[in-house]
């Protein structure tokens, strides 16, 4: 199963999250708080749209962080381009929602 053609969408969607997890932790850099909020992220994506729709208070209520730290975390991400985010607001109170997606550093 080494050739990549014999992998469904589905499965090569999964072996690029988990490959791009796997970068995430080889970076040495980024703090054990920001590779939690980026696994976080990894593991909550949609792969038949490619996003997650996450508050970061909710990030960081589940991770049990404070939220500076979740908005720390996601600059840091975005900034060494790890991932990308859209703000969408929702809902009859327009709260804000983030839609993050991962940037696969091989396929750019």
């Amino acid at each position: 199963m080494n050739d990549e053609t014999e992998l469904s969408p589905a499965g090569q969607w999964y072996r690029n999250r988990d490959e791009w997890i796997r970068h995430v932790l080889g970076r040495d850099y980024l703090t054990a708080d920001c590779q939690r909020v980026a696994i976080f992220i990894a593991m909550h994506m949609n792969r038949r749209d490619n996003h997650t729709k996450h508050q970061q208070k909710t990030i960081a209520k589940d991770l049990n962080l404070s939220i500076e730290t979740v908005k720390r975390s996601a600059k840091k991400l975005r900034e060494e381009g790890l991932i990308d985010r859209d703000q969408i607001t929702r809902g009859r109170r327009n709260r804000a929602v983030n839609h993050y997606w991962l940037v696969f550093p091989w396929q750019s």
